[in-house]
């Protein structure tokens, strides 16, 4: 295979992922580990993250960190939290640390990731962003936020989220209980915002507690 086709096959790939894509990648384009590193000295490849790489012409937005931390995380990582919360457009634009959840049974750490780990990730909290990134789902990034977000804020965000169609209280409340009442913080404050859904005084109370 020619230079030029491996370079083709692998920004391809890149293409597909926000312009970044990872070592074993480039190796499968047809790379070899010291071209690999050749083309790393030269700056024509920028290090993202351990094993994870941009094009040194893609432009480094928040699309491609994003798509960064996914592909450095591995491949049964996705976005969560803040960052969720600002592709679903229910919380601000989460300039910080790219958030994503992991198996438990790993703990991998780079700067710019903030890596949250969850015992399990049941297929029904996942989805895909017409990016083709991996993302909680508007329930799922709820639950989650539940545990860490000031209370004002997070009666701000389900406000958002339910104005925009994102969650029902049905559907909060069934997932809650598949979660059960142990072990994760912030259910019993996301319960009580529930109890209201939709109520100003609720919202008022949240904003004064936080």
């Amino acid at each position: 295979m020619s230079t030029f086709e491996t370079e083709a096959r692998l920004a391809r790939v890149a293409a597909g992922q926000c312009g970044v894509f990872t070592r074993e990648q480039a190796l499968h384009a047809g790379f070899s580990a010291a071209q690999v590193q050749r083309r790393l000295a030269a700056g024509a490849w920028v290090r993202v993250h351990p094993r994870t790489y941009r094009h040194a012409g893609s432009p480094p937005n928040r699309a491609l960190f994003m798509a960064a931390a996914i592909l450095w995380a591995g491949h049964d990582s996705v976005l969560s939290h803040t960052t969720a919360a600002a592709l679903w457009r229910m919380g601000g634009d989460a300039p910080g640390p790219v958030e994503v959840v992991v198996a438990r049974t790993r703990a991998p750490r780079t700067p710019g990731v903030a890596v949250h780990r969850v015992a399990h990730l049941d297929p029904v909290d996942v989805t895909v962003t017409q990016g083709g990134l991996g993302v909680t789902t508007p329930v799922r990034t709820l639950i989650d936020l539940a545990g860490v977000a000031p209370a004002a804020d997070l009666a701000a965000i389900l406000d958002r989220a339910r104005a925009r169609g994102l969650v029902t209280r049905r559907a909060l409340e069934a997932r809650l209980a598949a979660f059960g009442t142990r072990g994760r913080p912030g259910t019993a404050r996301l319960r009580a915002l529930l109890g209201t859904f939709g109520s100003a005084s609720a919202h008022a109370s949240a904003r004064m507690a936080g």
